[in-house]
């Protein structure tokens, strides 16, 4: 079972501010599960604005839709550098269905890509894996991307939004 709090524990611990301030899940749609966000090591309560997640949000989504085949996605947008995988463990493959869920980690433009908590974020998205695929057949997971990829009026930003 997931639990929300847990989630925004587990998120906070891919943070390494300034430089790697956000970490999310979200659905390949683009609808925020939960994230954590910590912009400043002195003033730890500073956190992005609930625009500025949900703008991340659209944009990791849009990179796993243009990259999904290489299995992780990078992109720099205005709001730094965004970092997207799947959570999967390995036994379903992204390429022959879509993931409920994605990790997207952000980032100042001055991180270092390879100081992107890649390593961290894949044990995490390892470990949430079996939690979340248990619930694949109830969420409709759709096989080689038959499900839209727009956003529906049922996943607008105003929805499903928890920290």
């Amino acid at each position: 079972m997931l639990v929300l709090p847990a989630l925004h524990t587990y998120l906070s611990q891919l943070l390494s501010p300034p430089s790697i301030h956000t970490a999310l899940l979200l659905t390949p749609e683009g609808a925020l599960v939960s994230y954590a966000s910590q912009t400043s090591a002195e003033r730890p309560a500073r956190q992005k604005s609930k625009d500025d997640i949900r703008i991340i949000a659209g944009l990791g989504a849009e990179v796993w839709a243009e990259t999904r085949d290489e299995e992780e996605g990078m992109v720099e947008s205005e709001l730094g550098r965004i970092f997207v995988l799947a959570v999967e463990d390995g036994r379903v493959s992204v390429q022959d269905t879509d993931p409920l869920l994605l990790l997207a980690v952000n980032g100042t433009l001055e991180a270092d890509w390879d100081a992107m908590p890649t390593l961290q974020a894949r044990k995490l998205t390892t470990f949430l894996a079996p939690s979340v695929n248990k619930h694949r057949g109830m969420m409709g997971a759709t096989v080689n991307g038959s499900k839209s990829r727009t956003r529906s009026s049922a996943t607008s930003p105003g929805r499903g939004f928890n920290r």
